[in-house]
Parts: C-alpha cells; sequence; structure tokens
C-alpha cells in the first residue's frame, strides 16, 4: 500500500482564523497570568518582601509645623517714582520673594548659628558613629545648611497668607525647634532688612531733599535777578505784554479813522484846485466843502446886483448911486472871491495835518511793537525762570514730605511677619507611611510579576494555540486535548475507561469533535490507516492514540490499535495486554495475528501490542511483511490507530507514514518547542508524507487560544 493513492488532507491556508482578536483580549491576558502564576506568586512575593524590609529599615522622621502670616509689605518710600503696572508687579512678586528668603542659606545659616547645630551629632545624624577618625572625616564632608535645608520644606497656603515651615528629623524636639527658630529667624532678618532699607532710603532722600533746597533758592535767586535786569518789579512781563497790546489795538483803530479823514481831505483839496475860483464856482464850492457861508456871501451880492438893475433904470450908468452900488458889489465879490481861497487853504492846511497825524501814528505803532516783541522774548525768559521755581519747590515739598515719612518709618520699626502658630513636638512619624509604602508596594510587585509573566512569555517558544500551529509551524490544526485528571493520567490498567466512564467530559467531547473531523478527512469508501506520532517524548500521543481508538469504537466503527512504538510501548499495559506476542510476533511469522490480537472490553476495539522488543525496530517496519499485515488488517477493520514514535528521535515513523492514510502529530500545549514542530513538519515533508494536521495535547481549560473548553470544563464541574 502506498500513500500516494490516498486522498491528500486539505492544504494548509495562510489566513488568519476567525477570532476574537478585534474584541479587547482580557481574557487572554488573565490566562497567561493563570498560565504563569507561579512566576507570577514569586516575583510578586520577592517584591513585596523587598518594599516590607525596606520600609521596616527606614529610620522614622517626625515633622514639625510652624505657621506665619506674611502681611502685605508695609508702605515704604521708593527713592524713584513708579507707575502703577510696576507697583502691581511688584506687589505679586513679593510673596514669592519671601517664600525663597524663607528657606535660603542666610536664613539656614541663622538658624545653624543660633543653635549650635554645627556641632550637634544628633542633627547631623551622626550619634551612631563611634569611631573619632570616622566621625571627624563624616563632619568634615558634612554642610549643616544643607542638612537644614534638604529636610525644610516651606508651604504656602493657597488663598490666603499663610505659610506653613516644614521641619523634619528623626529627632521629634529638634524638628519643632528648629522650625519655630526659622521663623523667628526669617522676621529678624526682615525686620532687619527692612531697617537698613529705610536707613539706605533716608540717607538718600535726605541728599535729595539738600539738593532740591539749594536748586530752589538758586531759581528763586535767577528769577529776581531777571526782574532786576528788566526792571519788572512790580508786574510781571506778562501784565506789561496785555498793556501793550491794549495800546496798540488803540492806536491801530485811531490811524485808520485818521487815515480815512486824510483820503477824504485829499479827495476835496483836489477838487477843490481843480475848481477856478470865481464867484460863478460858489456853489460847486459849498458842494464840495459842505457848508453854505459861500453862498450866503454870494447871495449879499446878488441883491446888490438886483439893486443896481433898479438904480440904472432911475439913473444913469455914470450916477453915484450906479457907480456905488457897482463897487459894492465888487467888494462882495472879492469877498467871496477871497473867502474861497482862504477855503482852499483850510483845506490845504487840514489834510497837511492829516497826512503828519497819520505819519506820527504809524512810528509811534512801530515803536509799540518793537516794544511788545522784545515784551514777548521776556515773556518767554520770565516763564522759564517761573517753570523752572516752580518745578524746584515741587521737588522740594515731595522731597520734604517723603523725608518726613521715612523718618516716622524709623521711629515705628514696623514689620509684617508674624507668627501665627509655633511648631509642637510630633508624637507620630511622618515617615515612613505605611499606606503609602504598602500601596507602592503592592503596585511594584504587580508590576514585576506582570514583568516576569512578559518576559516569560517573550522566551517561551513551544506551542500554545491554534495560531501558533497554523501561522508560526505552518500546519493544520485538527483540535486540541484538554489535560486529563492526574488520577487517570497512565494510572493502572483501565486508563482507557475514563472516555467510557466521562462520556460529558471536556476531554470526551474533544475526542469525539477530533474523530468526527477526521471522518470527514479520511476516505470513507475503505479502511482508514491512521498513524500517530509526535515531535519528541512524552507528548501524550499514547493516551490520545487510545482515547481516539475507543471514541472511534463506541461510535460503532470495527478498530484495531495498533502499538508499533517498540522504543517505549505503553499501551499494552494501559488495556491490561498479558500476552506474549505481538506486532514483532506477527511481522517476524512466529505468531499468527489472530492468536497476537487482544480483545479489549470496548466492543469493536482490538490491541495489537508491540510484542519482544528487536535490536532494530526501524528495519522491522522495512519488510514487506508489515505492509502484507497493514493491508491484512485493512480488510478486516474500519479504521487502524498505529502508535508510533517521535519524528524526530527515530525514523521508525517515516518509515510507516508510506502505509497510511493521515498523520496525525501530537503536540503538548505549552511544553514542545515550535522549531521542533517546524523540524517534524519538515521531515513528514521530506518524504511526502500526508500530514492531516496537529493535535494540541494537555491544553488548560482557560487556554486564550481555546477558549471554547473553558464553557466544557465549567459545565463539566457543575454538572450539566
Amino acid at each position: 500500500m502506498n500513500a500516494s493513492a490516498t486522498p491528500t488532507p486539505p492544504a494548509r491556508e495562510s489566513h488568519e482564523p476567525v477570532s476574537a482578536q478585534a474584541i479587547f483580549p482580557i481574557r487572554e491576558y488573565i490566562a497567561i497570568v493563570l498560565h504563569r502564576r507561579w512566576g507570577f506568586l514569586l516575583a510578586f512575593t520577592l517584591v513585596a518582601c523587598l518594599g516590607v524590609l525596606y520600609t521596616l529599615h527606614q529610620p522614622k522622621i517626625y515633622e514639625a509645623v510652624t505657621a506665619v502670616i506674611i502681611n502685605p509689605e508695609p508702605p515704604t518710600i521708593n527713592p524713584l517714582e513708579s507707575s502703577e503696572s510696576q507697583q502691581w508687579f511688584l506687589r505679586d512678586t513679593y510673596y514669592d520673594t519671601q517664600l525663597r528668603v524663607m528657606q535660603s542659606r542666610y536664613v539656614a545659616g541663622r538658624v545653624i548659628d543660633d543653635l549650635g547645630l554645627a556641632d550637634d551629632l544628633v542633627f547631623l545624624n551622626l550619634h551612631d558613629i563611634k569611631d573619632p577618625d570616622i566621625l571627624k572625616k563624616r563632619r568634615d564632608s558634612i554642610d549643616p545648611i544643607a542638612v537644614l535645608l534638604a529636610g525644610l520644606r516651606i508651604e504656602a497656603v493657597l488663598g490666603t497668607r499663610l505659610v506653613n515651615i516644614r521641619v523634619r528629623h528623626s529627632n521629634p524636639e529638634l524638628a519643632a525647634t528648629i522650625a519655630n527658630a526659622i521663623a523667628t529667624a526669617y522676621s529678624e532678618q526682615n525686620s532687619e532688612h527692612r531697617l537698613e532699607s529705610l536707613n539706605n532710603t533716608f540717607e538718600f532722600i535726605d541728599k535729595q531733599f539738600k539738593d532740591n533746597e539749594i536748586k530752589l533758592q538758586a531759581a528763586r535767586d535767577d528769577l529776581n535777578t531777571f526782574k532786576e535786569n528788566h526792571q519788572i518789579l512790580y508786574s510781571n512781563p506778562i501784565e506789561q505784554q496785555k498793556i501793550t497790546n491794549q495800546r496798540l489795538d488803540y492806536l491801530h483803530n485811531k490811524r485808520v479813522e485818521i487815515e480815512t479823514q486824510r483820503q477824504h481831505a485829499g479827495y476835496i483839496l483836489a477838487e477843490l484846485r481843480a475848481i477856478t475860483v470865481d464867484v460863478k464856482n460858489v456853489q460847486a464850492f459849498g458842494a464840495l466843502l459842505e457848508t453854505n457861508a459861500l453862498e450866503n456871501l454870494m447871495a449879499t451880492c446878488r441883491l446888490l446886483q438886483q439893486d443896481l438893475q433898479k438904480q440904472l433904470i432911475t439913473y444913469h450908468d455914470k450916477s453915484p448911486q450906479v457907480t456905488s452900488l457897482r463897487e459894492q458889489i465888487k467888494s462882495c465879490e472879492n469877498n467871496v472871491l477871497a473867502n474861497m481861497r482862504s477855503q482852499v487853504q483850510g483845506q490845504t492846511a487840514r489834510h497837511q495835518a492829516l497826512v503828519k497825524l497819520n505819519k506820527e501814528l504809524n512810528d509811534e505803532i512801530k515803536a509799540l511793537q518793537g516794544e511788545a516783541l522784545k515784551l514777548d522774548q521776556l515773556r518767554l525768559l520770565y516763564e522759564q525762570f517761573e517753570s523752572q521755581k516752580a518745578e524746584q519747590e515741587r521737588l522740594f515739598e515731595q522731597s520734604q514730605k517723603k523725608l518726613n515719612e521715612v523718618s516716622l518709618n524709623r521711629l515705628l520699626e514696623i514689620n509684617n511677619i508674624r507668627t501665627l502658630d509655633t511648631a509642637i513636638v510630633s508624637k507620630t512619624p511622618v515617615s515612613p507611611n505605611l499606606l503609602i509604602n504598602g500601596a507602592i508596594t503592592l503596585l511594584a510587585a504587580f508590576i514585576a510579576g506582570a514583568l516576569l509573566v512578559l518576559v516569560l512569555e517573550l522566551l517561551d517558544i513551544s506551542v500554545r494555540t491554534q495560531q501558533d500551529v497554523e501561522q508560526r509551524a505552518l500546519l493544520p490544526f485538527l483540535g486540541a486535548v484538554p489535560k486529563y485528571p492526574r488520577s487517570n493520567r497512565f494510572a493502572g490498567r483501565n486508563a482507557y475507561r475514563f472516555i467510557i466512564e466521562n462520556p460529558q467530559s471536556p476531554i470526551a467531547e474533544c475526542v469525539r469533535t477530533l474523530r468526527t473531523t477526521l471522518s470527514f478527512l479520511l476516505p470513507r469508501d475503505r479502511s482508514q490507516v491512521l498513524l500517530i506520532t509526535s515531535a519528541q517524548p512524552l507528548e501524550g500521543k499514547t493516551m490520545t492514540s487510545i482515547s481516539l481508538a475507543v471514541t472511534s469504537a463506541l461510535a460503532g466503527q470495527k478498530v484495531i490499535l495498533i502499538e508499533a512504538d517498540l522504543r517505549r510501548p505503553r499501551i499494552y499495559k494501559a488495556l491490561g495486554s498479558k500476552g506474549k506476542g505481538g506486532l514483532t510476533a506477527v511481522i517476524s511469522q512466529e505468531q499468527k495475528l489472530e492468536e497476537a490480537l487482544y480483545h479489549t472490553e470496548v466492543k469493536g476495539l482490538d490491541l495489537l501490542p508491540c510484542g519482544a522488543i528487536p535490536s532494530n525496530p526501524a528495519e522491522l517496519f522495512h519488510t514487506k511483511e508489515f505492509a502484507a499485515l497493514i493491508d491484512i488488517l485493512q480488510k478486516k477493520y474500519d479504521r487502524i490507530i498505529i502508535d508510533s514514535p517521535p519524528v524526530t528521535v527515530v525514523t521508525d515513523a517515516l518509515i510507516m507514514a508510506r502505509y497510511v492514510h493521515g498523520v496525525i502529530i501530537i503536540a503538548r500545549a505549552d511544553k514542545t518547542p515550535i522549531p521542533m514542530l517546524v523540524r517534524t513538519r519538515e521531515l513528514l515533508e521530506g518524504i511526502q508524507a500526508p500530514i492531516m494536521g496537529v493535535v494540541l495535547n494537555d491544553m488548560p481549560a482557560h487556554s486564550r487560544g481555546y477558549g471554547g473548553y473553558y464553557y466544557y470544563s465549567k459545565s463539566y464541574r457543575d454538572g450539566e
């Protein structure tokens, strides 16, 4: 019989099996921890013990607390004025600065000197050293200030002006003393610093006050000198400039009036000069001069003319009456002409007077304008001197006010630091904190256990899950069999009765599933020959062979189980076979087949034990008698199950693989190395053996790779 004539099992597929990978694998993590529970407990216990020992060996530390109130800084005199925003900035940073001052080396040094802590062995934690040389060397290497600052913590109470000074030390009385001393030293240095600052400020402002006084007197002297030099004794240039401006305004108005009159007089004069001095033009003269005097004189002349005309009617032209009237008329007309000439002369004189007056006004205006310009310049100089004097007066008054305030502050000696609660001796240590140490220890122990489990899991190369079989060993997965109870694992002659007596157990269910899977994979029209092997010894292939044979027989098949492991045979013990013959005797034709068969109490199940162990088992399976034996058994049985030695140990299984329809590889979960399983696959593929797949033996019920067994095992325990 040749295995090449048998149906080939389904080809291995590289795709991942459908699993719960998309779901958060919390159950898988729990399964890993349960599987590695002893390693987890070992690491957990070790770290927990170390944490307990560390806590027990920690020195007891006590804490003392002194509460201090930092009031807002009292009003102080700043020599240089600052803006409101700068004042707020200084106010905000003041409290932060005070917290830094409390934990400064200066304050710590004062406490060291005040309490004499530099020579206090208890404070320096050197009181346990007995050797003088070592003690001296340690004292020389220790900085007392650093020791004090190491145990000091300043804590500002949020939303208040309270500050807690916390001091920790192994001596509770010393811790309280140091806390109170720090508050006292800080308050004293604050008062000293404030007094020193006030003294420095007083000196600065006093010098500033004297300088301002000298400058003020100089400004006053300069102003008086300026007044004397410019004859400003009773009024200032501003008032004089006002008077001059008023005078200019009057002269300007007056000049406009005179200029108007001058222009009018010039016009009248020009018109008069353009008219001939004649009695005929008396009316024109009168209209220009706007006077009736010439008309009145001319009216007299006309009356005389009328009298002449009347006399000419009575008297002749040479008569004395006519001659007298003519002389009167001529005298009257001469008088009119003289009056006209007088008017022209008068108008000329008036015009000349107005021209002269206008010139005088212009000269006076120019003189006043020059005086106004000089007064404007004097005003600017005067305002400068006056402004300098006013500024020096302001600075003098300001420095005088500041000097008075600083003097008052120096007398008051205000300190804005006040101790609210002094430290008391604590009776309860703050370190070690058992609750925190316990929580940290438990957390560290848990992390250590988890890390050890992770390391073991990463270093573990054994096959554990279906994914390991399919993806890493590249072999088909046929199923898994849970662990047998310890009482039935190769225990006595009736180990095979476990399946019979526990048909609802997870083991029985899994073996039946394996039997069903094989029924679909193997040919149904003839006898099925199965070779069960493993990668290395003690993988559970013998128990799997027995269980599969019993399950197949219980299903109505006629089954024969061949014990072909001639190196370490065990089946004959498990099934209680007492015969001396067996497989080796049948192959060597020393015994007939019927005589070598052992009929078990399971109906349909026969056993062909190994018989006597030869010196060369591998050569025995190369014989034609073995092939003939397989042909004979195929005619009599529905299923032939051959239990063979491990593939990587001896070549027996590789030789027998030529005569079977399928090879089943048994691997023990969490034990069989994947490289060994890969090597088994390579050896079987090298001879073209019909590999059906792998059965994982001893699979834990909580295995993350085959979660269904958890359900079955729970149901089995609950009696369902």
